[in-house]
């Protein structure tokens, strides 16, 4: 059985309860927080999934709850991050200043989730985004303007003279943690790759040194689906 982008495309009904499962999740979360590639199957899915259970020391007899968290952790939108061109990054790869550009912005949320236009009417331009070294996080979302303002990391600096509410820590390589003062017991975790190989993903160009970010965790949701994707550019 293989599936792809916008269905699941079945050529033989799995018979045992790992294959259903497999199944029954992706018939309920294909294109929201997970996504599978065209050329993935129920049998290629199942063995990743019971090969990283194994290489993590657990039983590849997983309960409901363990499949579904190796699932989505193996599966988010808009792509895997498990692939060759991508890499944990460090502190010193996220400090800096980055846009979100206007091209990358269509696969922000898997397909079925943006018709729903989580973040507004209006077309995002770009979001500009500042990780310094202090633990200062900033970002500015420009929407419905035809060209994004971010040429320069002198730019986000308008942002910064208002009072900081966002803070941005490293919890591990590839994992990054933001607190808010403006929001009481707000939780919020990225895991984040550094783009160590080139490669191209729905027309869109991820070159050496970009950024892609998964949102992994957030208030309602600890189970590990991801909800939200960016790319990041840095901008000299």
């Amino acid at each position: 059985m293989h599936l792809n982008a916008n269905e699941l495309v079945v050529e033989t009904m799995p018979r045992d309860p790992l294959g259903i499962f497999i199944l029954d999740m992706f018939q309920k979360q294909q294109d929201t927080t997970m996504c599978s590639a065209p050329t993935d199957s129920i049998e290629t899915i199942r063995t990743n999934l019971i090969s990283y259970l194994q290489f993590n020391g657990f039983s590849s007899r997983p309960t409901a709850q363990e499949a579904a968290a190796v699932l989505w952790k193996l599966y988010p939108c808009p792509f895997t991050p498990y692939r060759p061109e991508l890499q944990p990054a460090t502190k010193n790869d996220i400090e800096g200043v980055w846009i979100f550009p206007k091209n990358s912005q269509k696969i922000r949320f898997g397909s079925r989730l943006a018709k729903k236009n989580p973040l507004g009417p209006l077309p995002i331009t770009c979001d500009g985004m500042g990780y310094y070294p202090n633990g200062e996080l900033r970002q500015v979302i420009i929407s419905g303007q035809t060209k994004c303002p971010f040429k320069k990391t002198t730019d986000m600096d308008i942002a910064r003279k208002n009072p900081p509410v966002s803070n941005w820590s490293l919890l591990q390589d590839g994992r990054i943690g933001v607190t808010r003062t403006d929001i009481s017991n707000h939780i919020e975790e990225w895991d984040i790759y550094k783009v160590i190989i080139p490669f191209s993903f729905d027309n869109i160009q991820f070159t050496s040194g970009d950024l892609v970010a998964y949102l992994r965790k957030e208030n309602g949701n600890d189970v590990g689906a991801s909800t939200q994707f960016r790319h990041l550019k840095r901008i000299p």
